[in-house]
C-alpha cells in the first residue's frame, strides 16, 4: 500500500493501468450511493477526485520514470481520470461512454510505451524503486552467508540499500507528504498560479449551478408581450410559469408544478371536453397513450375559443409524462396522434424540462 505514496519508483504497464482503472471504478461506485441527492453526489465527486490527485499523479510519475517521458504524455491520463470522476454525477449514459473511451486511450498511451531496459532492479507486484529496496535491506542484513571454515561472514549490504534501510513513515504521514509534493507550485508564473485558483474556485461552485438555473428558470419566466387588439376577448388564457413548442406541433406549458399539454384542433365549440372527476365527456380524451402502452389521465381537457385544446395533468405524474416524452416515438390523446421525433432535443433546450429529465 504504501508504494502508492511513492514518487521515486517505476510502475509497469499493468500496474499503472490497473491504479487508474479502480480509482475510477471505487469512486463510480461510491458516487452511485448518493445520486439521488444531486448536490450531495457532485461534491461528493469533487473531494474524492481531489483526494485522489496526489495518489493518481504519483502514479503517472513512476510509470512516466520506468518509460522515461515527460510533458503531456504524463498529465493526459491524469487529467483525465479526475475530469471523468468529478463528472460522474452530471453524465448521460451517452457522454459517459464518450468520456469512457476518451478516458481509455489517455490512460493506454502512457501504459503502452516502452519501457526502459537499462533499469534491472527488484521488481514486486509490478512496482519497482525505494519501498521495496527498503524491504529487501532488511532481508540482506539478516542473512548469514557459510564459509568453509564452518563460522559465518555477514553479507556485504549494498551502499544504495543501506541508503533506504530507514523506516518507513505511516501511511497517513506519507499521504500529506505526497500532497506536499504535489502542491509544490513555487516553479509556476503568477499568472499560472492564478489561472489554477480561478479553475478550483470553479470546480467548488459548479456543483451548484444547475439547481440555481432551475430556480431561476421557475422564478422568473420569460415574459412574453401581448399583442393589442380590437376584437373583444373571449376567454383570458391562464399564466404559465414555462412555455415550450415541441417538433410536431404543440406545446407543452408548466404551472405551479403541473403540465398542461396544448395543441391546435379542429373546429370545436369552447368548453370542457373531458372532466376526470364525473368521468363526463369525450372518452378519447380520458387518456394520453405512449407508443409503450402506458397511458396516463389528464383531470381536465377543455377547447378554448381558438380551438386550442388544453389537457391538464396532475403533478404527481409530470416528471414520468416528461421523462416519456423524451424516451417514447409517439402518443396519442383525443384522438390526435403526436410524433416525438426530436422531443429529447427540444425538452432538453429549456432549463425547466431539462431539470425534470435530470431527476
Amino acid at each position: 500500500m504504501k508504494t502508492l505514496f511513492c514518487v521515486k519508483g517505476q510502475d509497469s504497464p499493468l500496474r499503472f493501468a490497473a491504479i487508474q482503472g479502480m480509482a475510477l471504478l471505487g469512486c463510480a461506485a461510491i458516487i452511485s450511493l448518493f445520486l439521488g441527492v444531486p448536490l450531495v453526489a457532485r461534491y461528493l465527486a469533487l473531494s474524492l477526485a481531489i483526494g485522489l490527485y496526489p495518489v493518481l499523479r504519483a502514479s503517472s510519475e513512476r510509470r512516466a520514470h520506468e518509460c522515461g517521458t515527460v510533458g503531456w504524455p504524463v498529465a493526459l491520463p491524469l487529467a483525465a481520470t479526475l475530469v471523468f470522476i468529478a463528472a460522474i454525477p452530471y453524465l448521460t449514459s451517452g457522454m459517459a461512454m464518450l468520456l469512457l473511451v476518451v478516458w481509455a486511450g489517455a490512460v493506454a498511451q502512457l501504459a503502452l510505451r516502452p519501457t526502459n531496459r537499462l533499469l534491472d532492479t527488484v521488481q514486486v507486484n509490478g512496482y519497482r524503486g525505494p519501498m521495496v529496496q527498503s524491504v529487501a535491506s532488511v532481508v540482506n542484513r539478516n542473512r548469514v552467508e557459510p564459509s568453509l571454515a564452518g563460522s559465518s561472514v555477514a553479507a556485504p549490504e549494498s551502499p544504495v540499500l543501506a541508503e533506504e534501510s530507514q523506516d518507513l513513515p505511516a501511511g497517513t504521514v506519507l499521504y500529506l507528504q505526497l500532497w506536499r509534493h504535489s502542491l509544490n507550485l513555487s516553479a509556476l508564473p503568477a499568472t499560472a498560479k492564478g489561472a489554477l485558483g480561478l479553475v478550483l474556485m470553479s470546480a467548488l461552485a459548479a456543483p451548484l449551478v444547475p439547481g440555481m438555473l432551475a430556480q431561476m428558470a421557475a422564478a422568473e419566466p420569460e415574459a412574453t408581450p401581448v399583442e393589442q387588439s380590437s376584437e373583444p376577448v373571449v376567454a383570458e388564457r391562464p399564466r404559465a410559469e414555462a412555455e415550450l413548442k415541441m417538433p410536431d406541433s404543440y406545446w407543452l406549458w408548466m404551472t405551479k408544478g403541473a403540465l398542461t399539454v396544448r395543441w391546435q384542433g379542429d373546429e370545436t365549440a369552447a368548453g370542457p371536453l373531458w372532466d376526470y372527476a364525473t368521468a363526463e365527456g369525450d372518452s378519447s380524451c380520458a387518456e394520453l397513450v405512449f407508443n409503450d402502452d402506458s397511458a396516463y389521465r389528464p383531470y381536465r381537457v377543455e377547447v378554448e375559443a381558438d380551438s386550442f385544446f388544453m389537457a391538464s395533468f396532475s403533478p404527481m405524474d409530470t416528471e414520468i409524462i416528461i421523462k416519456q416524452l423524451a424516451r417514447r416515438g409517439s402518443f396519442s390523446l383525443c384522438g390526435y396522434d403526436f410524433s416525438l421525433k426530436g422531443s429529447t432535443k427540444a425538452l432538453k433546450s429549456q432549463s425547466y424540462f431539462e431539470w425534470y429529465l435530470n431527476q
